[in-house]
């Protein structure tokens, strides 16, 4: 009679988790705490994520899934990112969108406005005179991390021109004024 052959191990199944994290998070890395059912019971695990995931990013826990077979290692938890939103930040790539809204006399003359980036506070960005709605400035570097290249990107600046809702008797005065003098239709170049 021959020998029955040992069952080799195996290495266990991988499993695989989708996680929620915060933009913020998502954008600068740091850690996450999530909750595993191993055996029956939950287990507390701290995730480190590394900055710039983006929504569909897979993070690799090795030996953190199912348990191997025939004494065989543990298998592999894959965590797929699901990024939440930010109240004003739009991601495009490992550029951040953000739009600025500025007013009638601020896009005629031109201003200093101060912006939110997401990891820095705020800074002065300078709207030049005779800025139009749809413009962008660009803030070089202060996007996310480039997952591929570990650059930078950009946060751009969308300009919105808000129109004043109501005008004081002054101001209206002012924009009659206004109207009177000689300009440029914008519209005789448009069509």
């Amino acid at each position: 009679g021959g020998r029955r052959a040992q069952p080799r191990p195996q290495k266990g199944e991988s499993k695989r988790l989708s996680i929620d994290i915060p933009f913020h998070l998502a954008a600068v890395g740091g850690e996450h705490e999530i909750s595993l059912q191993k055996g029956g019971t939950a287990e507390r695990l701290t995730v480190k994520i590394p900055a710039g995931v983006d929504n569909g990013s897979v993070i690799r826990l090795s030996g953190q899934g199912n348990p191997g077979v025939h004494g065989g290692p543990a298998g592999d938890l894959l965590l797929t990112i699901k990024v939440g939103s930010h109240p004003y930040f739009k991601r495009e790539g490992s550029n951040l969108l953000l739009e600025v809204p500025i007013t009638l006399t601020e896009a005629a003359l031109g201003a200093k406005v101060d912006v939110p980036t997401l990891t820095e506070g705020e800074v002065t960005v300078t709207i030049p005179a005779g800025t139009s709605s749809g413009s962008k400035l660009r803030l070089r570097g202060k996007g996310i991390i480039d997952q591929k290249s570990r650059q930078p990107g950009d946060q751009i600046c969308a300009i919105k021109i808000v129109a004043p809702k109501a005008l004081s008797d002054q101001a209206k005065a002012l924009y009659e004024q206004l109207k009177d003098l000689p300009q440029e239709s914008p519209r005789s170049k448009a069509w």
